[in-house]
């Protein structure tokens, strides 16, 4: 199963907007009519009143791209709309004065300007009309939020259950489970405590991942996903012995943080698959989980040869991939992934996502 790349949001059409000018044309030239006007002179008039206009709500309509709406602060979206509005209302004021300047000593050699009282009319009315036009251009940003963000939930859904899948292929893969059974049997006679232990270990990974998978839970506590990664280190330390060495390390503050379930035990286990499991001396792994200025920072760092961000892309592997692409439904580009090679040699992932997002926990 695969996720499908989201759809590009629709823009409104050019072909639209012309045309509700041209109603607003046509109202205008009824009305000047109406009013004993010449239907060449009233044609004339609504042009001039309505072409500038057209010209700068491309403008007002762009305004909603210079910032969300500020639901926190009306009085904030007042001071950010309301001198670009101003600016927009006596450009199309003036476009429409000169349009009628011009018509005229095109048609009687002098240029006639309308009365004050019309003037400030029009101007009122320019600036209703830009007003509404920054209000149309909250409202479809708003529609582009929401399906941007109807589109990340799907998506998110999905790789939820790829990872979910990917997990339990893993905890479920032959050689997984052959080694894991091996050392139990080894321990059942030398040391039954451990042994128990080690089965009470191997159900808390399968309950971990039913739970999720039958909760539908896109994000759950980080002292959660760290009981289960020390569960599967736990395993991990039986079947690897003395060749596993872990360091744990978490803030107080950062368990509190939610995160996606599977987001640390991958990085986990990518590090024992590539830097302790193929050396015959093993090595070391170091987990860390830090919450400092509005973001929840996980790393883990092994002390292996180091492998390339282009090596783990090829690799056949899917749990960084499927943690990349959830990452992105899930925090729209707030999250980042990065490895780095320490100067002291091996390699470290690191994981950043943001600590002010509310999502429900299961």
């Amino acid at each position: 199963m695969s996720a499908r790349p989201s759809e590009p949001v629709p823009r409104p059409p050019l072909a639209a907007y012309a045309g509700a000018w041209a109603v607003l044309a046509t109202v205008y030239a009824v009305l000047y009519t109406a009013s004993g006007v010449a239907v060449f002179m009233a044609a004339r008039g609504a042009v001039a009143a309505v072409l500038p206009n057209a010209l700068f709500g491309l403008a007002s309509l762009r305004l909603a791209r210079r910032g969300p709406w500020p639901i926190e602060s009306r009085w904030s979206l007042a001071k950010r709309l309301v001198p670009p509005l101003a600016l927009l209302t006596l450009a199309s004021t003036a476009g429409w004065l000169l349009l009628i300047g011009v018509d005229g000593w095109l048609v009687t050699g002098a240029a006639r300007w309308p009365p004050r009282a019309i003037v400030l009319w029009q101007t009122v009315i320019n600036g209703l009309i830009h007003l509404a036009l920054a209000g149309a251009g909250y409202a479809w940003r708003a529609a582009e939020a929401l399906r941007e963000a109807q589109d990340r939930a799907a998506r998110a859904d999905i790789l939820r259950a790829r990872a979910e899948l990917h997990l339990l292929r893993s905890q479920m893969h032959p050689h997984f489970v052959l080694n894991t059974l091996h050392a139990l049997l080894g321990l059942v006679r030398r040391d039954p405590a451990l042994a128990e232990m080690a089965l009470e270990r191997l159900g808390d990974l399968l309950r971990f991942g039913q739970w999720v998978s039958q909760s539908g839970a896109d994000f759950v506590l980080l002292s959660q996903e760290w009981d289960f990664v020390k569960s599967y280190l736990d395993l991990e330390r039986i079947r690897l012995g003395d060749r596993l060495i872990v360091s744990l390390q978490a803030d107080d503050a950062a368990l509190d943080v939610p995160v996606p379930p599977f987001a640390l035990q991958p990085l986990v286990e990518n590090a024992i698959i590539h830097a302790v499991a193929p050396r015959a001396a093993g090595g070391r792994i170091e987990v860390e989980a830090r919450r400092s200025g509005g973001s929840l920072r996980l790393s883990v760092t092994d002390d292996g040869l180091g492998v390339s961000e282009s090596a783990i892309a090829a690799s056949p592997r899917m749990g960084l991939r499927l943690l990349q692409e959830r990452l992105a439904a899930l925090y729209g580009g707030r999250a980042r992934l990065t490895c780095e090679s320490p100067a002291g040699g091996g390699f470290r992932v690191c994981l950043a996502l943001p600590d002010d997002a509310s999502p429900e926990v299961a």
